[in-house]
């Protein structure tokens, strides 16, 4: 029997938007504190984090239109885009997606936001939703 992937928990909701500003100012209303912005340049996103009551929110806004992002907004518009979860080891995380028959977008881990390692499995495998997986890099 293949061993389930093991996820620690959820480590953020990313949120596709045309204007981080106008974003960061909506979920103000709900209490949630802007605590840094980042560009992304190998993704071509610029990503805000946002934090309330132990949940954070990364608010994406692509800097190219041909970015994965931009083509979500253009098909879909704005709003949820992904859920990420926290794995202890990424390469064996995604291992174990591929032998429990999941659809891996990345093979191998990128660089990530916050200095993680990421990848993502595929709508197609998990019921419409893109997951990513990440891991903290090690010190």
């Amino acid at each position: 029997m293949t061993r389930a992937v093991s996820v620690q928990g959820l480590a953020h909701v990313g949120v596709a938007v045309r204007s981080i500003e106008e974003a960061i100012s909506i979920w103000g209303k709900l209490g949630f504190r802007h605590t840094e912005t980042e560009n992304l340049g190998s993704m071509h996103l610029k990503i805000a984090y946002l934090e309330a009551g132990g949940t954070v929110i990364e608010l994406l806004e692509p800097t190219s239109a041909e970015s994965p992002v931009g083509r979500f907004l253009e098909r879909r518009g704005g709003g949820i885009h992904h859920l990420a979860y926290t794995v202890a080891d990424l390469e064996a995380a995604l291992t174990q997606a591929a032998a429990q028959g999941l659809e891996l977008i990345d093979r191998t881990p990128r660089s990530g936001g916050h200095g993680m390692k990421v990848a993502f499995l595929h709508p197609r495998s998990l019921g419409g939703v893109l997951v990513e997986l990440c891991e903290r890099r090690k010190p």
